[in-house]
């Protein structure tokens, strides 16, 4: 396992080396293996295109079809899916029997998270008020009430409540979900309710998070409040919800749903290197300590 992530990230290393070019999006198949933002090269260690008829599971998993929020909402398998045209349905609807709202959600719980770099998803938002799509990290950290938000943020990266007032969130949640919660965050004019596919993107770094749509920076924060930004790895959400936030969902206009287009992440080349670093030494102790059949079975034992 060491050898496959060290050579996986001695070859984004490389192809992220200082001085490669970085092409405009839509001037050829690797166009964006490589971004610069920032003055600084990230490279992609993270991509799905939704491509096939069946949710690549060894990058995401159908999130638990929990009770959401304060309405009769849960989260139902039946609403991820994808549809055989490059595009991950998350979809919203109501179900007469149960009287109750199904809506979708995928997460890479278990299977993909990152500490810092570029988090970008390209996607056609909800089509109707009522209720919200939302793509954000996570992770078990978050829960802490310890540090600030240094130990585990929430980080939504957009949330599309604000169909009427044609208004995105980006929203922060750290110390849990208790007494001792706290949020900031920013509401954006951005009319992107218009069925067509934009662009959602965060850049998180250790000193700040900066938000983005359609490649415009829209928000710019050193989560002072929280202590300093997260420092802990988290994974990806993407879902739709209903809540009193939004209002009801007019039952008569479902069923409705987003359109993914795509789901990106890059870390900075700096990052790629220092991991790439540690892999390798890694492995020059494990081989040293091979050097002896006494410490070999110990090595196996714990590698």
């Amino acid at each position: 396992m060491l050898k496959k992530i060290t050579a996986l990230l001695t070859a984004l290393v490389v192809a992220a080396a200082p001085g490669s070019s970085v092409y405009a999006e839509g001037s050829g198949a690797d166009d964006h293996k490589t971004i610069t933002i920032d003055g600084k090269t990230y490279a992609l260690t993270f991509e799905d295109d939704f491509n096939g008829t069946a949710l690549d599971e060894t990058k995401w998993q159908r999130s638990p079809q929990w009770h959401r929020q304060d309405l009769n909402n849960y989260w139902d398998d039946s609403m991820s899916y994808l549809d055989g045209e490059g595009n991950l349905i998350i979809g919203m609807s109501y179900d007469e029997d149960r009287d109750a709202f199904l809506s979708g959600a995928v997460e890479t719980n278990g299977k993909f998270e990152q500490t810092y770099g570029y988090f970008e998803i390209r996607c056609a938002i909800n089509n109707i008020p009522g209720y919200w799509t939302a793509f954000w990290l996570m992770g078990d950290s978050v829960l802490s009430e310890a540090n600030g938000g240094v130990d585990g943020t929430e980080i939504d990266i957009y949330e599309s409540p604000f169909y009427d007032n044609k208004q995105i969130q980006h929203t922060l949640n750290w110390d849990g979900y208790g007494a001792l919660h706290k949020v900031e965050g920013k509401v954006v004019n951005a009319n992107v309710y218009d069925g067509k596919y934009h662009t959602f993107g965060l850049l998180w770094t250790d000193k700040e998070y900066v938000y983005y749509i359609d490649g415009k920076e829209t928000w710019r924060t050193n989560a002072a409040k929280a202590k300093g930004t997260c420092a802990v790895p988290l994974y990806m959400i993407i879902s739709s919800e209903a809540g009193s936030w939004t209002g009801v969902p007019e039952t008569d206009q479902l069923p409705d749903y987003m359109k993914v287009d795509y789901v990106r992440v890059y870390a900075e080349v700096s990052q790629i290197q220092r991991m790439s670093q540690y892999m390798n030494e890694c492995l020059e102790r494990r081989s040293r300590f091979r050097s002896s059949e006494q410490e070999s079975g110990l090595v196996d034992n714990i590698l």
